[in-house]
């Protein structure tokens, strides 16, 4: 099972106590793709607008539920949801790249403090402390909830036989895996390990949907999977020994990684940077991963998480799978909601 956010969250409140309404302000495809700029600018700004003013109203629906939980919002048009259903109460928002938006830009930083203000309450990933770099006090961050990003097992029988050859099945493997997306520095990240490659034997493995990030490189020597299917991504995940993960900071300093979380729940060792909610996410409850401060310190990093990989004592992992499950997800949205009745 694929540890998607928004599943995470359906499931779990289908296990809470309380009665849970998720939304998910997905975007309408309202409008064809426009060649001039401006036009298309324009057309987005509209579908934004239309967009969340559904969302207000679909928040307005569940006002008689216990808790209304928002999902996938644009900060800054996520007022007019709020003209359309300030009177409901019990709204719950799931601040994403929200934070880290907040966090790069005062602006976002600015409208997502008026939220507070007006008593929306924040559902954090792994920790709501983080807020105090964004300016709240210790006591407006309490109203917020920390919820670690769940994980769940998908430990599966993939024969790697099948995807490797002999002289491959010998090696360890590490990969760049997921989908191809900007701020995941997929093209650097490959240039890093193929220099680390040379004083390791490892077999290099990159899994994505979209291999033209990676067009003019070598790429000789390299095990290449398409992960355009859902099966592809979990399998080249199960394949690999470690996963590398060197996101942007500017993307991904105060956000959680799916990789990471997928790979955890196959039992994948992660490599990632000390961001903050990457660090939790390999670090608590126990360490299934090893994150380094910057580049020049990956090598040494892959090396400890290799390390790791060669003890058959799997208990860390089993310890994710516990703390970070669904129904350890819904108590603690359950102890929020009755903390904010």
């Amino acid at each position: 099972m694929r540890n998607n956010l928004e599943l995470m969250l359906i499931e779990s409140a289908k296990l809470s106590k309380n009665d849970i309404c998720i939304i998910t302000g997905n975007a309408p495809s309202l409008f064809p793709k426009i060649n001039n700029i401006l036009l298309q600018k324009l057309f987005k700004i509209i579908t934004l607008v239309i967009n969340h003013v559904d969302l207000g109203r679909k928040i307005n629906r569940a006002k008689d539920k216990d808790a209304v939980i928002v999902y996938s919002f644009s900060t800054e048009f996520l007022f007019f949801s709020f003209l359309v259903s300030f009177w409901t109460k019990n709204v719950y928002l799931v601040n994403n790249h929200n934070v880290q938006q907040a966090y790069q830009n005062p602006v976002m930083n600015l409208i997502l403090k008026i939220y507070h203000y007006v008593k929306y309450k924040f559902i954090i990933l792994e920790t709501s402390t983080i807020l105090m770099d964004l300016g709240y006090q210790k006591q407006e961050v309490e109203r917020h909830i920390s919820l670690p990003h769940s994980v769940v097992s998908s430990i599966n029988s993939a024969n790697k036989s099948e995807l490797f050859d002999d002289g491959e099945m010998s090696k360890k493997k590490v990969g760049i895996i997921g989908e191809s997306r900007k701020g995941k520095n997929f093209s650097n990240t490959l240039d890093l390990m193929l220099k680390i490659s040379k004083n390791l034997d490892i077999l290099l493995i990159i899994g994505t949907d979209d291999f033209s990030c990676f067009e003019g490189m070598d790429l000789q020597g390299i095990k290449l999977i398409n992960t355009s299917t859902n099966d592809a991504y979990m399998a080249a995940l199960t394949a690999c020994d470690v996963v590398v993960l060197n996101y942007e900071k500017s993307k991904y300093f105060y956000r959680c990684s799916g990789v990471a979380a997928d790979a955890i729940g196959v039992q994948t060792y992660v490599v990632c940077p000390d961001f903050p909610f990457m660090s939790s996410q390999v670090n608590y409850p126990a360490k299934v991963g090893v994150v380094y401060q910057d580049e020049t310190d990956l090598e040494l990093a892959l090396q400890q998480a290799l390390e790791l990989t060669l003890d058959p004592d799997k208990s860390a992992f089993e310890s994710h799978y516990m703390q970070r499950s669904l129904a350890k997800t819904a108590a603690i949205l359950d102890q929020a909601i009755q903390a904010n009745s």
